[in-house]
């Protein structure tokens, strides 16, 4: 019954808030890219069965987990860190909810970093990727899950964070606030749900009190002009690592593609990346 209620508020909390269904994403397909690739599948902790994307690289030191954006995939996510390769492997899989993956409901980060648990848990058990060290890259949705997972697993060496939410419940009200008076009303509905209900878990997992607990060099990414998840929480999220840390502002709107594909952004990314972790 516990489980049930807790689905429950989950489901009319972010259906109302952000307008969408909570339902697997359709599964789009945009891996066009050339680098041979191996699908895989791996278990969470909670029993939710992932699929993945393995692309080893022979000449490679380090391995970069890539955290896709909401409502995306692994499959669209190629393209945008297929420059990470031959240097780095790489490691893609669809999130739960999502993709080719099981599940049915999305949980901002509630319960994702067990899947990134799953996959590190995979990737240790590798052959060719067990003693490689261990990278992170994650848009949106998939940075604040990075940020999660770096404070609670010793294994990530290296976190790049673009564009992540701090917490989700400013983000909620931020969000709604842009579609008129009816839509704050469910705003604050849903924010006091979530402060009243899960509370705990929230305060526990949410990305603006976990990164003080990051111990790896963290790269924070955002844009100023970001109509989703405003720069602000960029800058909580960078005053509180405690650790070795950069900021990087980029142009454009939440999560723009175009701006990932950009030299500079690739330049600064792999620059980061090659720096702390080969």
């Amino acid at each position: 019954m516990k489980t049930l209620i807790r689905n429950v508020i989950i489901i009319f909390v972010f259906i109302i808030s952000f307008n969408c269904k909570i339902v697997k994403p359709a599964n789009v397909i945009f891996s066009n890219t050339e680098i041979p690739y191996e699908k895989v599948s791996f278990q969470t902790n909670d029993g939710v069965m992932l699929s993945g994307m393995l692309i080893h690289s022979p000449e490679s030191k380090a391995i970069i987990i890539c955290l896709h954006v909401y409502k995306g995939n692994k499959d669209e996510t190629l393209p945008l860190v297929s420059f990470l390769y031959p240097d780095f492997s790489l490691f893609l899989f669809d999130f739960r909810a999502h993709g080719e993956s099981e599940g049915d409901i999305i949980y901002f980060g509630l319960k994702e970093y067990l899947d990134v648990k799953a996959a590190i848990d995979f990737l240790k058990n590798e052959e060719r990727t067990k003693n490689l060290k261990i990278g992170i890259w994650g848009c949106s949705l998939g940075a604040s899950v990075g940020i999660i997972a770096s404070s609670k697993y010793e294994e990530i060496k290296c976190l790049v964070a673009d564009s992540g939410f701090a917490n989700i419940s400013d983000t909620i009200t931020f969000y709604s606030e842009k579609l008129g008076s009816g839509k704050n009303i469910f705003a604050s509905v849903a924010t006091f749900l979530v402060e009243s209900i899960f509370k705990y878990d929230l305060i526990e997992n949410s990305p603006e009190n976990c990164i003080d607990k990051v111990t790896c060099p963290v790269l924070i990414i955002h844009s100023k002009e970001d109509e989703i998840i405003p720069f602000s929480h960029a800058e909580i999220l960078y005053n509180k690592v405690k650790g070795e840390k950069e900021l990087f502002v980029i142009d454009g709107k939440h999560a723009v593609q175009k701006v990932r594909y950009s030299q500079g952004y690739r330049d600064k990314v792999k620059e980061f990346f090659c720096k702390y972790l080969q």
